[in-house]
């Protein structure tokens, strides 16, 4: 008998936290001739993607060999960093789980933002499949006799099969997977601390929103499309920031604001300043490209009255703000005579320590990366309710409150992977497209 199945992956669901989580087993149980829709969301725990499975039966009921493939599909699907490790450390990793760094971050991103209960089933099940166990499914069990990767994208498993009655059978199961997060948008809004307790209020959004932490209410983000983007939870960590000490050591003393010099002379000057960058007699600093880099790095200038940065000097060009310390800049103007809007990748804001930012603008295009600051944000035109931010920002915590930020404001997804500084774009663990599909028995079945 031919049994039908078609798998969907789709990407385009917003996230729920009521959903729940992934169902490790699909079970489908119907008579000649119904047909059957069973929905398995599952959520990513590596980039936290919101999965739609779709599986449309048009037989009485899967083989037990079909049955076995959809249900480790759905758990590469959600738990997709398995794919990184080989069979025998899903056990050690699991059983000993502070052994190493490498065992401690294994069980981090499976465990993340699951409760007990949820933890100890999947804890098992994976567990089971790692120690050959059998699984039950309807009309018969299996076992996962071997994972092995076979090229860059591939894993060939084997699975070991029992029907009703009795009759055993192998199988091999093809596992495709491909990077594919140079592709997708960087989010609009990365959150990597732990006090956003109570949400980001009534910022809007036009974009993806991610949280590292499980106590960020993922189901309260106001999506200006509702159906467009998520909030999702990830285990994934920042990359480093560049190194510090390296960029001062080649930084001319003209690019630190303020300089030695003028910090010396200026220690009880309390006058607010302006700043226009990249000046006429600035020189690039390094080359991204084509584009020419100019850098700066700004210590502690609580007082910037406006600071406007034109990343169309001496053609196309990219400025980037080195922030030690808090900054308050009451007008930030990313400004392009011959291109609009700016490209926000042309500004590039990478804030150490931790510290306060506070930005006042209108209309603003920019990556930003300040993971350990509280950043706010707010318009400074009093003609216009909301400040519109285009770009990403990478930060600790939003302030939506108070003298540095207010929650009117919209953020717009503008970046890809593929457009970001080298050093931005590598992440670990890597998201994974997974595809799963059987091929010709080893054993006929019997």
């Amino acid at each position: 008998m031919i049994f039908k199945y078609l798998t969907l992956l789709l990407f385009s669901k917003k996230y729920h936290s009521n959903t729940g989580f992934a169902l490790f087993m699909v079970m489908i149980l119907g008579t000649v001739g119904t047909v059957a829709t069973a929905a398995l969301l599952a959520r990513s725990s590596n980039l936290s993607n919101n999965i739609e499975t779709s599986i449309t039966i048009g037989q009485q009921n899967l083989s037990v060999a079909e049955t076995a493939k959809v249900n480790l599909q759905a758990l590469l699907i959600e738990h997709n960093q398995l794919l990184e490790y080989n069979l025998d450390d899903w056990g050690k990793y699991l059983q000993s789980p502070n052994s190493s760094e490498k065992s401690r971050e294994f069980n981090h991103n499976l465990r993340l933002c699951e409760k007990e209960g949820n933890w100890k089933k999947t804890k098992q099940h994976i567990l089971d499949l790692a120690e050959h166990n059998t699984i039950d499914v309807p009309m018969g069990k299996f076992s996962l006799l071997d994972f092995q990767q076979v090229g860059k994208n591939q894993i060939l498993a084997t699975i070991k099969t029992q029907n009703a009655q009795e009759n055993q059978a192998q199988y091999e199961i093809n596992i495709s997977f491909s990077d594919n997060y140079l592709s997708k948008p960087v989010p609009v809004l990365w959150l990597t601390g732990k006090e956003q307790i109570g949400g980001i209020e009534n910022v809007q959004v036009n974009g993806n929103v991610w949280a590292n932490n499980c106590s960020f209410p993922v189901e309260k983000v106001n999506f200006m499309e509702v159906d467009a983007h998520q909030a999702k939870y990830t285990g994934i960590k920042m990359p480093d920031l560049p190194d510090l000490e390296g960029i001062k050591e080649r930084l001319p003393e003209h690019h630190y604001f303020p300089s030695i010099a003028e910090e010396e002379a200026t220690q009880t000057q309390e006058d607010n300043i302006s700043l226009k960058l990249p000046r006429l007699e600035d020189k690039p600093t390094k080359k991204e490209g084509e584009k020419n880099v100019y850098e700066y790095l700004i210590n502690n200038m609580e007082k910037i009255d406006s600071l406007i940065i034109n990343s169309d000097f001496q053609s196309e060009s990219m400025i980037i703000l080195y922030v030690l310390g808090d900054i308050n800049i009451s007008e930030i103007v990313h400004k392009c005579e011959s291109s609009n809007p700016c490209s926000p990748e042309n500004l590039i804001i990478i804030a150490y320590e931790e510290a306060k930012m506070c930005l006042g603008f209108d209309n603003l295009g920019a990556f930003i990366i300040a993971p350990h600051y509280e950043l706010g944000l707010k318009t400074n035109n009093p003609n216009q309710e909301y400040a519109k931010f285009t770009g990403s920002i990478w930060t600790d915590k939003l302030l939506t409150t108070g003298d540095c930020g207010n929650d009117k404001v919209e953020f717009h997804e503008a970046l890809k992977w593929a457009n970001l500084p080298d050093e931005f774009q590598t992440l670990s663990p890597i998201p994974k497209l997974i595809q799963v599909n059987l091929k010709e028995s080893i054993k006929p079945d019997a």
